[in-house]
């Protein structure tokens, strides 16, 4: 979905933003919006204090201090493979950062980064898989929103529509994974993963090299 320029600016690089996809959650419709630039996905709405906020939530302290962060990767051959099918496309996340975008946007949230990539994850894993089979079901994110209990299917046509999806997943996965998996290990080797994860550190801290 491309819409026209508007007014917004890209809290990375401060290009223009326009609209990417549009996804459905309990709220109802929800926009995401894209920069043509930096290549970031967000949520629209979302202002530049709220970004940061966004990202420092995704962070997972480590033990000698350094800070942990995992997104989703915009610039990944599962979310070009999956396009408004992506899994990651879920209800709560707001940002869908690419490398630069996620090192433009680490340095306005005072994060200095040691070391980034996408390597093999295993919740890149599960989206891929869940990114091909949802080429198959009714609802989106169907095995993952099942298994988390998500679903409560109450009219009939819902529950034929859950029925439907059980069968479809039971016996797709197994032909699936022998795609998904050698597809995510081959996008990891090439940069190309589900998940950025980032070492980082509060630019102000001092921390040691992190070895390549």
């Amino acid at each position: 979905m491309g819409l026209p320029e508007g007014d917004k600016e890209c809290p990375a690089c401060g290009q223009p933003l326009y609209g990417w996809l549009e996804i459905e959650t309990p709220a109802g419709p929800t926009l995401l919006e894209r920069c043509e630039n930096c290549r970031l996905g967000l949520a629209a709405g979302l202002g530049a204090a709220d970004v940061s906020n966004e990202l420092l939530a995704q962070a997972r302290r480590l033990p000698d201090g350094k800070l942990e962060l995992q997104l989703a990767n915009r610039a990944s051959v599962q979310a070009w493979l999956g396009a408004q099918n992506w899994a990651a496309l879920e209800p709560g996340r707001g940002l869908y950062p690419t490398t630069r975008a996620l090192e433009l946007l680490a340095e306005k949230a005072d994060l200095s980064i040691a070391r980034l990539g996408s390597p093999q994850n295993m919740r890149a894993q599960l989206w891929m898989w869940q990114t091909i089979l949802n080429a198959f079901t009714f609802n989106e994110n169907f095995a993952l929103k099942a298994r988390a209990g998500m679903l409560r299917p109450h009219a009939l046509g819902e529950r034929l529509k859950y029925t439907v999806d059980l069968m479809v997943s039971v016996l797709a996965t197994p032909l699936i994974l022998v795609v998904s998996i050698p597809l995510e290990v081959i996008a990891a080797i090439a940069g190309k993963g589900g998940v950025l994860v980032a070492l980082a550190a509060q630019s102000s801290e001092e921390y040691a090299k992190v070895d390549q």
